[in-house]
């Protein structure tokens, strides 16, 4: 990169970090549930447009996201980032989605001046209700992802890593229904749907014996009955199956449904299972990329973790997004806690620690690492050609049977 690229990104990140910082607090001042961020999304949109952005309000169809694009002059690659800002129930932005919104807004309208320089397309995503329904599972079932050479985005957490891989996982509700008696005068005549149901997690139990290291088999029983004295006729459970890939995933769920029939079957009762929530593929960061941002993170004079490969146990929509082109999610440190002491997700230390200068300031500086990186992808060819090799590598191997 020319040192008069990186001098003028730093110029004009400083120069956007008061409106930036801003947009970051007010989210997080004014927490919104997934499908319901109208604040957030307005505020986005508004400072988007007024850098020159065209926006699109209810992109695919979703109330709360947008599409915001800058075309330059002339043909290049087409950079996407990624903005989420639903909060959590009670707790608010115990996730800081809040930065994440002002992380992508904030590079965006920096690349801007790079996609007029060079050449190339760069659009802002608002993707909502990541900790719900996970709206980017549905955007990418739209085809909303397919155009973009690469996709990025920066997650809060404690310190600063490398792109996040995490898990596949398929929420399913299996329901055994069966035929009430009373216990004690007639039982014989009864169907009971509760060893049924002891039965299907008995047969899961077993099951995991003969599972990957990786794999997650967890359930709870939401219904078992009314009365100690009734059959039960009806019960009900909420079974997650994960995984490190989405193709292992499925092999999973098709045993663990294969239970649900067995344990019907030895009971006389019958069955469904239904799909409980969205289905998350794994995310497949893309360690071309994923390294491309953190040399450019370094070369600000700051560290980062660097994890490979290595999953986090839990899961993302981003997942989805993933396996539609090649994309990233760096984590973004916030740092400890005051006394040194440690946090995770979902708390109120969290929530706490996603609006303090230590955390905007930092983000402030993935702003500019992005911005590097769309450079770097910009003027040097070769970057594009490893990332796309490696995501047609990963794609072909992630859908071969396990």
């Amino acid at each position: 990169m020319e040192k008069r690229d990186f001098d003028r990104i730093v110029e004009i990140t400083d120069d956007l970090a008061p409106e930036l910082k801003k947009l970051a607090l007010d989210i997080h001042g004014n927490p919104e549930m997934g499908r319901k961020e109208f604040q957030a999304c307005k505020w986005q949109m508004g400072l988007l447009e007024k850098y020159g952005f065209e926006t699109e309000a209810n992109f695919c169809e979703i109330e709360t996201s947008y599409k915001a694009v800058y075309k330059g002059t002339k043909p290049g690659p087409k950079i996407a980032m990624l903005a989420e800002y639903d909060a959590l129930p009670e707790i608010g932005h115990a996730c800081g989605h809040n930065l994440i919104a002002m992380i992508s807004v904030g590079s965006g309208i920096v690349i801007k001046e790079f996609v007029d320089k060079y050449g190339g397309e760069i659009h802002v995503i608002g993707t909502p209700a990541e900790e719900t329904q996970g709206a980017k599972v549905e955007m990418s079932q739209k085809g909303a992802f397919k155009e973009y050479d690469v996709a990025m985005m920066a997650h809060p957490f404690e310190q600063n890593g490398s792109s996040i891989n995490t898990m596949a996982v398929y929420a399913r509700r299996f329901e055994f229904f069966g035929k009430t008696a009373h216990a004690a005068a007639s039982p014989h005549e009864g169907i009971n749907a509760l060893d049924a149901m002891i039965n299907f997690f008995n047969m899961v139990n077993a099951l995991r014996q003969q599972t990957k290291p990786d794999a997650r088999l967890h359930g709870v029983i939401l219904n078992g009955g009314v009365a100690p004295n009734i059959i039960p006729d009806y019960t009900e459970a909420l079974f997650y199956v994960r995984g490190n890939k989405v193709a292992y995933v499925e092999e999973l769920l098709d045993k663990v449904i294969a239970c649900a029939e067995g344990a019907a079957k030895g009971t006389g009762c019958t069955y469904k299972v239904s799909k409980a929530e969205e289905d998350f593929k794994d995310t497949d960061s893309n360690m071309v990329l994923s390294d491309l941002v953190c040399d450019q993170y370094e070369k600000l004079g700051h560290e980062i973790l660097r994890a490979g490969r290595a999953v986090m146990p839990g899961s993302s929509d981003l997942g989805d997004v993933s396996y539609e082109c090649p994309a990233v999610q760096l984590m973004c440190g916030m740092g400890p806690l005051e006394d040194g002491g440690h946090y995770g997700a979902h708390t109120v230390e969290f929530a706490q620690k996603a609006c303090s200068p230590e955390a905007l300031d930092n983000a402030m500086e993935f702003v500019k690492a992005f911005a590097m990186t769309a450079v770097e992808l910009l003027t040097d060819p070769s970057h594009l050609a490893a990332i796309k090799k490696e995501f047609e590598t990963e794609k072909v191997d992630s859908i071969l049977p396990v």
